[in-house]
């Protein structure tokens, strides 16, 4: 159960994060299973798996769960902005027609 009154549900790559800071395990060997929060609640409820060994997680979970927590267990990386293009401006000719 996690209590976020200040703060927006958490994000599956937080939930690890905190996780492997408060049970002293690797992030690679966390595997969230699900996260559920109901609407107006400030609470989510969740279940995780965190194994002893990446043998023992290969061998249990499903490829899909392992791959969708492939890029989760590293830190969160800080989205680009694109770049936006100026605005062309318009010829002489072109503002005359």
């Amino acid at each position: 159960m996690i209590n976020h009154e200040n703060d927006s549900t958490p994000k599956r790559n937080q939930v690890i994060r905190d996780l492997s800071e408060q049970l002293k395990a690797k992030k690679e060997l966390i595997i969230i299973d699900h996260l559920k929060n109901k609407y107006g609640k400030t609470e989510t409820q969740g279940y995780a798996k965190v194994y002893s060994n990446i043998e023992a997680l290969k061998s249990i979970e499903t490829k899909p769960s392992i791959d969708r927590h492939a890029n989760l267990a590293s830190e969160p990386k800080k989205a680009e902005k694109p770049v936006e293009e100026e605005p062309k401006e318009e010829s002489n000719e072109e503002a005359k027609e």
